[in-house]
């Protein structure tokens, strides 16, 4: 593991922190029930400090339980998601999570078009005319 980065649920999640973007990397073929979601979501309030920012949470190949499903749309430690993956599975996935969450939540499968998206939400995005409230999300 690299200096700056957390390892959270028994070494399947590592968080790290990039241009006012948390970058969660999820080990492709795990499996993440729900209190693997917990530790996660700890380590979200521990390598931001406690103040909610953006993700990009990379989880091609990742199953979700229905329990950890609904505990990361229950998190308050991020502004919004963009969840980058590459197959139908990955886009079915994001697709239940995101039935729970209250705040903006997107699927993508290409990185530049998800830390596109989630610039809007950060400080930077912000001062450059990006809107923080996910109106523009599709845009």
């Amino acid at each position: 593991m690299m200096p700056g980065q957390i390892a959270a649920a028994d070494g399947k999640n590592v968080l790290s922190i990039s241009a006012g973007i948390i970058k969660s990397f999820w080990v492709p073929g795990s499996f993440v029930d729900v209190d693997d979601a917990k530790d996660a979501m700890c380590a979200v309030e521990e390598i931001s400090g406690g103040t909610p920012m953006p993700m990009l949470s990379e989880m091609t190949d990742v199953e979700i339980s229905a329990a950890a499903r609904y505990e990361f749309a229950q998190t308050k430690g991020v502004l919004a998601i963009a969840v980058l993956g590459s197959s139908t599975v990955d886009r079915v996935i994001a697709a239940a999570m995101k039935r729970h969450t209250r705040y903006p939540h997107e699927f993508f499968t290409s990185r530049d078009a998800a830390l596109a998206w989630l610039d809007q939400f950060t400080a930077a995005g912000s001062q450059q005319g990006g809107r923080a409230d996910g109106l523009s999300a599709l845009a």
